[in-house]
């Protein structure tokens, strides 16, 4: 779109977060100057850190070139030598230890677009079943656990805040992480839908909320046991539904007779009263929709939280209606990974055999363990993409020590992270706005696809990150099965089987919906995606695996020595994950980091706001300073991750863990804080 002094406007979106955007970058002269909220485009409440888009790109930062380390000092080489340099010592690790010594990670700006596909294409070429992602730590616990019980595809259920009467946000702070989700429940509020929020600390939501329920970390899956017991103890479901559409009620019906609401209180601090409250509020005040998010998945309980949720949506009624839970499957595309090559029940994680199931890549939790032990068996190469797993993965000490002893760690990012610090090799990757993205929204609610357009050229000699694995593949030798020349072509191809052209995406830039959005009640025409086409109350699959086939809940580990509770993980709107830290626009709105605790044990420590104070684990300390204020709750502490100069993950541990995904609990780490000196 041509406009005056050379400019124009590009239809793209944001990838700085999952909700990805629509934006319009506006261009002159070839240059990005700003970026607006693109109108055609159905997700488009752009927040701080798309304004900072242009810092990021032109940031003086950024490694343009490939990098080769030579005894610890950088030197600049061509990306000819890179691939030739890796190409050499992945083929060196075959012969020696075999294809599954080589672990390949991506990061969470590759989720949901064509990068995946191509890596795991590579990884079956080469051999190796040790495909891994973010979602090692991210949106496949929830996804297990409302697919074992709804759909197998492993599309987690989403909120529909249209004409919604109650909305219940659990473990979740949208302001902080979705600020269009946010605008959605007050809209939602203001036509007077009730509002309940499910935190330990008191985030904004909390304090316009009609119930507050401050629950103990990594108890959720008992409170939402004392909920459905009040439900069903008191006939508050949906009897046709469950008498149709379930498979295990009476099951869980005895089950839940252990968490009457007075057994629940003392196992999450939230008192009888307000559990009865909770529960008739949700169950009475239809439709009703529930938000969660990543905090739910971070504890023992991880998957079982999410069972319980499942539930509790489908007994009431809630079910894939407007204003209740909906769930949609993905946009079919062509599958372009080698079957056969490999197989996932050989990954490194094939400890957990549903992740592999639901997922068909393993996860990266066990990595570190397997390279210093070199059990089950040797991993050598790791190559990480768009990730910083020095800083993101429990227990950095650990993780550091494991990266040290490889034989090749290749990074491909923007800027020189923590974990490229530490490479053989470094590849420079193209940003958001130098390269075309497919995106679906269908784990977001929204069955949609979408185009994000280039809006300049990337500098020196950045590639697009589903190039570096086309490039490497060729390298190799496996030339014939990485035939496209450009996106547009490769973009093509895994379009071909759903009705839905690049031409069209190309004419629509908001996208185009592939099921109707007003779809509702799916499962009477089609069932669920269950073995049984029902819902799974009771999961043989659980079951056949040796795990609870009803929520259960594990109390969540304490340790007399560390009276406190810490929250990893807190969201802020300036940062995703480690990133953007060294954008000096992003940087003035959180500065530092910080460790939030209430001012009654804050007085009894003597810790005052803003002061220094050592914060410590079982394995490890930091140093950071105080911030003391009464919205948290006075047994937890909570700190944001990503840190450089104060790294969270050196108080984490992947022990103890969800036993069915493996994430880490990031959200209840035993801790103590003092003063600086004391």
């Amino acid at each position: 779109m041509p406009g005056k002094n050379n400019t124009r406007v590009v239809k793209s979106a944001c990838r700085l977060c999952s909700s990805c955007c629509g934006l319009d970058a506006h261009v002159e002269d070839g240059r990005l100057v700003k970026v607006t909220p693109m109108k055609e485009h159905p997700v488009n409440r752009l927040c701080v850190k798309a304004q900072a888009i242009p810092d990021l790109i032109y940031s003086p930062e950024r490694v343009t070139h490939p990098m080769r380390k030579v005894n610890g000092t950088w030197q600049q080489i061509s990306w000819d030598e890179a691939l030739g340099i890796i190409s050499d010592k992945l083929a060196g690790i075959r012969d020696n230890y075999g294809a599954k010594a080589l672990l390949v990670y991506l990061g969470e700006p590759t989720v949901g677009t064509e990068v995946g596909k191509i890596a795991a294409r590579f990884c079956s070429l080469y051999g190796t079943p040790n495909y891994t992602s973010g979602s090692s730590l991210c949106f496949v616990a929830r996804g297990i656990g409302h697919g074992l019980s709804i759909n197998r595809r492993m599309m987690p259920l989403s909120p529909s805040y249209e004409n919604t009467k109650c909305v219940v946000v659990w473990g979740h702070n949208p302001q902080q992480s979705k600020i269009g989700e946010e605008a959605d429940i007050l809209s939602a509020q203001k036509r007077g839908a009730k509002l309940v929020v499910v935190d330990p600390r008191i985030i904004p939501l909390a304090k316009r909320a009609d119930l507050h329920i401050q629950v103990k970390p990594g108890t959720d899956c008992a409170l939402a046991l004392g909920l459905l017991n009040v439900i069903i103890t008191e006939g508050l479901y949906d009897r046709d539904f469950v008498n149709r559409w379930t498979l295990g009620f009476d099951e869980l019906e005895e089950h839940v007779k252990e968490y009457s609401p007075e057994v629940v209180e003392k196992i999450t601090w939230v008192p009888a009263d307000k559990v009865r409250q909770f529960a008739r509020m949700y169950a009475t005040t239809k439709p009703a929709t529930i938000s969660q998010d990543v905090a739910l998945d971070h504890c023992v309980n991880g998957v079982q939280n999410s069972r319980a949720i499942s539930i509790l949506v489908a007994i009431t009624g809630n079910l894939d209606i407007v204003g209740g839970n909906i769930y949609n499957s993905p946009l079919g595309q062509t599958s372009i990974r080698i079957k056969g090559n490999v197989s996932i029940d050989e990954a490194i994680g094939a400890q957990y055999p549903i992740f592999g199931k639901f997922t068909s890549q393993t996860t990266a939790m066990p990595v570190a363990e397997a390279i210093i032990t070199g059990k089950p068996y040797p991993v050598k190469a790791l190559i990480v993409q768009a990730a910083n797993p020095a800083l993101t993965w429990p227990n950095s000490n650990k993780v550091r020590q494991a990266l040290e002893r490889l034989d090749l760690l290749v990074v491909s990012d923007l800027f020189m992270t923590e974990t490229a610090k530490l490479a053989d090799i470094f590849l420079p990757a193209a940003s958001l706005l130098e390269r075309k993205i497919l995106t679906d929204y269908s784990s977001k609610g929204l069955p949609l696809i979408a185009l994000s357009n280039k809006a300049v050229e990337p500098p020196g000699n950045c590639l697009e990150d589903w190039q570096l694995w086309t490039e490497l593949g060729r390298k190799m030798g496996y030339a014939d099965y990485f035939p496209w020349q450009d996106a547009d072509e490769l973009f093509t191809f895994l379009l071909e089987p759903s009705g839905v052209t690049l031409k069209q995406l190309e004419q629509n830039p908001g996208g185009i919906l592939y099921h109707p959005l007003e779809r509702q009640r799916k499962y009477e025409q089609e069932g669920f995606g269950t073995p049984s086409g029902k819902v799974e109350i009771f999961s043989q699959t659980l079951a056949d695996y040796g795990y609870n086939p009803l929520p259960t809940c594990t109390p969540p580990p304490e340790d007399p020595s560390y009276p406190f509770t810490l929250i990893t993980g807190s969201r802020t709107i300036a940062y995703t994950h480690s990133q953007f830290r060294n954008l000096a626009r992003l940087r003035k709105l959180v500065p530092q980091p910080l460790v939030e605790i209430n001012p009654g044990p804050a007085e009894n420590l003597g810790i005052t706001d803003g002061e220094p104070v050592l914060l410590e684990s079982s394995k490890g300390s930091i140093t950071l300073l105080a911030r003391v204020t009464p919205d948290i709750h006075p047994k937890v502490l909570s700190i944001q991750h990503g840190w450089e100069e104060a790294n969270v993950n050196l108080l984490t541990d992947n022990e103890p863990h969800d036993p069915i995904s493996g994430y880490p609990a990031f959200k209840t780490i035993p801790c103590r804080v003092r003063k600086i000196g004391e």
